[in-house]
């Protein structure tokens, strides 16, 4: 698969996993674990295109500035599936805030986290604002694993079999930290694998609405998803 290709994937399993957290789950917790299983290749991969974006990218800063855009569009989507209500809400108790952000909050952090690791910076300097950003990450979706997922698949960028190794060590640990409580985190092991094998490394059509469509459809359908929760 091409670029392109591996993100309609990613696209795919995000849908069918977030489908599966508002409804399929209780109807058939089965059916909802499958889906949730498919669901774990998504922020991997996703992860993956982060590092490699930094990577190829002409303008790191202007990459910087999309991203928190359509993290800040996303919040409120976000939070409308999560909560039913917006992330300031007005109730007869005073003031209800939500600070919870969504997957392309903690892409971004990702994405900081990785400057900073190339930034002039003293040594100490960078451990400081890195451990901080994953603290922030607390509130994100998918915290703290796609912060170290781009810091070791860049250290290791140029070799590719050391990187894949890497990245396996990562997700196997992640995974052992759930797997107990929710069996199909065990599907975050497969996700180096499927981009190891199956990525051809090639970018795909270059048109506007393969670079577009995934900023877009993020917030789009999490709007859709809340808005149908809200009225069900």
């Amino acid at each position: 698969m091409n670029r392109n290709q591996l993100k309609y994937f990613a696209i795919v399993c995000m849908t069918l996993d977030h489908i599966a957290w508002l409804f399929a789950d209780a109807v058939s917790p089965a059916i909802g674990g499958i889906m949730h299983f498919f669901g774990r290749f998504t922020a991997p991969i996703m992860a993956f295109f982060i590092a490699e974006g930094y990577e190829h990218t002409r303008d790191v800063k202007k990459y910087t500035e999309r991203l928190a855009v359509f993290a800040a569009v996303s919040w409120i989507p976000f939070t409308l599936t999560q909560k039913s209500e917006p992330p300031i809400w007005f109730s007869d108790g005073g003031i209800i805030f939500h600070p919870e952000q969504s997957m392309i909050f903690t892409l971004l952090l990702a994405l900081i986290a990785l400057r900073v690791y190339d930034s002039d910076m003293r040594k100490w300097q960078k451990i400081i604002i890195i451990t901080g950003l994953c603290l922030i990450s607390l509130i994100g979706d998918w915290y703290v694993f796609p912060i170290g997922s781009c810091l070791l698949l860049h250290a290791f960028r140029d070799d590719r079999k050391k990187r894949f190794i890497a990245y396996e060590i990562w997700t196997c640990l992640v995974a052992l930290s759930s797997v107990f409580n929710q069996w199909f985190q065990i599907a975050v092991v497969f996700a180096p694998i499927i981009i190891y094998f199956f990525y051809n490394g090639e970018p795909g059509s270059k048109k506007p609405f393969h670079k577009w469509f995934f900023y877009i459809y993020y917030p789009a359908h999490l709007l859709v998803l809340g808005i149908i929760r809200i009225l069900v």
